[in-house]
């Protein structure tokens, strides 16, 4: 998998092109577009609006994930908020060799050649995708 970007703090951080971006505390998920036919999933953050978040923050992000060969949704609590559900919790790569450990997460910066992406919401969540590459737009 090949990605522009690298998970920092083995929570929902990333790094990209030498800038922190925290998923967890100052952006909100806001969507996913699945285009079928060109095997690519978008998912969409914008900047929270709380007072904790800096004015230089990037006000949208879109990470890509193009050639997708496997995608999978876990539904999320069914008592959980729609705050919950915009929070992302954890992001990682993961083996696709062990699909089955659904809530196992690894504190890796890098994917490996057969990695899986698994992103983890506070509301139970759980989005996890195979694909060639991953590519991050961010927009001020």
């Amino acid at each position: 998998m090949e990605v522009n970007f690298a998970i920092k703090n083995n929570t929902a951080a990333l790094n990209f092109k030498g800038i922190h971006i925290d998923l967890h505390n100052n952006f909100n998920f806001v969507g996913l577009d699945y285009q079928l036919p060109i095997r690519e999933i978008h998912l969409k953050w914008v900047k929270s609006m709380g007072d904790w978040v800096g004015p230089n923050e990037f006000s949208s992000l879109i990470l890509i994930h193009r050639n997708v060969t496997f995608f999978k949704v876990i539904e999320q609590d069914e008592n959980s908020t729609p705050e919950d559900d915009s929070c992302l919790g954890e992001i990682t790569f993961f083996p696709s060799s062990a699909r089955d450990f659904i809530d196992s997460y690894l504190p890796q910066e890098n994917p490996k050649e057969n990695d899986d992406i698994k992103y983890f919401f506070e509301g139970g969540l759980q989005i996890i995708i195979h694909c060639k590459q991953i590519h991050l737009e961010a927009y001020k």
